[in-house]
């Protein structure tokens, strides 16, 4: 059960192919009071209850197999567990925002579509190494240990926006009995996601 390091880049919406990731001018994710709502073609808000702690939205821009994006970056975190919330938008127009290949998912609203659930190994120098991982360190969630993680995406204006939804928890191991279900249900649970009208 356990996935190369490699995938968990991926999954996070790292930068793969650049380490070159430098703050943005753009904000395709704001704080608005107790909710996060993204700001390009894509219209929604992201609330979770007041026990979760809500992060400012950071901006920058990165590479990702040699595509540029730019990205913004949220969540709500507590100390065993992470909501991120990516909002991006592929810069060169070239529609790397597709996931079609992935199914279709009911939650967390009507046209996303979900990943298989993954499981990895994380140490503390991959967190050291990665920006997501280290984000979400410095924001009250440490990643390291075996790290489980479910993501949803929805893509839109040509496959050159998008939404990824992460949750993220720890569990004992990542064989298969490992699987901290509970703990990924209360995730689900927690996090209510609404379009707006544009």
């Amino acid at each position: 059960m356990q996935q190369p390091i490699a995938a968990l880049l991926l999954c996070l919406a790292l930068p793969i192919s650049a380490a070159q990731a430098v703050e943005g001018d753009f904000a395709h994710l704001t704080r608005e009071g107790e909710r996060l709502e993204t700001r390009h073609s894509l219209r929604y808000a992201f609330r979770a209850n007041a026990e979760w702690t809500i992060a400012e939205p950071l901006h920058r821009t990165a590479r990702f197999n040699d595509v540029p994006f730019e990205v913004s970056l949220s969540g709500f975190l507590q100390t065993d567990a992470a909501i991120m919330i990516h909002a991006e938008h592929v810069s060169d127009g070239s529609g790397a925002s597709n996931y079609d290949h992935f199914p279709l998912s009911e939650w967390p609203a009507t046209g996303f579509r979900a990943k298989p659930r993954a499981c990895f190994e994380v140490s503390a120098e991959i967190v050291e190494e990665e920006h997501d991982l280290a984000w979400l360190r410095d924001h009250g969630f440490d990643p390291v240990g075996a790290a489980w993680i479910e993501q949803y995406f929805l893509s839109g204006n040509g496959y050159n926006d998008e939404i990824v939804v992460s949750l993220i928890v720890r569990g004992p191991g990542c064989e298969p009995a490992d699987a901290p279900e509970a703990a990924l249900d209360r995730l689900r649970a927690a996090l209510h996601v609404s379009p707006l009208t544009p």
